[in-house]
């Protein structure tokens, strides 16, 4: 859940820079891809928890730590207006706010999560 808050912050981040640079001559928008990612991993069937070695003869790490992580890449294939600019700002608004939205709802989950723990931890001290 961490990982996909992460690249929720990066994509808010990233189109909020998109809508600051609508109005410029030549900007490409920039666009975030993760979501894709993660369910080919998680789809993958090969997907298992690295571990963590302290000794030569440990079993190695199965994945590197930083794997699966948000990949920012620029579009520059596709033309919005004619000076060069390819920011649709309706589109990056509408983008925006369910980023936003999806984000809440992701980090209201997590607080649950949180939450919970601190209430099993707590009982077990009674």
């Amino acid at each position: 859940m961490g990982r996909v808050l992460d690249a929720k912050w990066l994509r808010n981040e990233v189109i909020a820079n998109n809508i600051a640079n609508a109005d410029t001559p030549n900007y490409k928008k920039s666009k975030v891809v993760f979501e894709d990612y993660l369910k080919k991993f998680l789809d993958d069937g090969t997907t298992k928890l690295g571990l963590k070695t302290t000794n030569d003869k440990h079993i190695k790490n199965l994945f590197e730590k930083n794997i699966l992580g948000p990949i920012v890449y620029q579009e520059k294939d596709t033309l919005y207006r004619n000076d060069g600019n390819n920011v649709d700002i309706e589109k990056e608004m509408v983008e925006l706010t369910g980023n936003s939205l999806s984000y809440n709802v992701l980090a209201d989950q997590v607080s649950k999560e949180f939450s919970l723990l601190r209430t099993v931890i707590n009982e077990g001290r009674k």
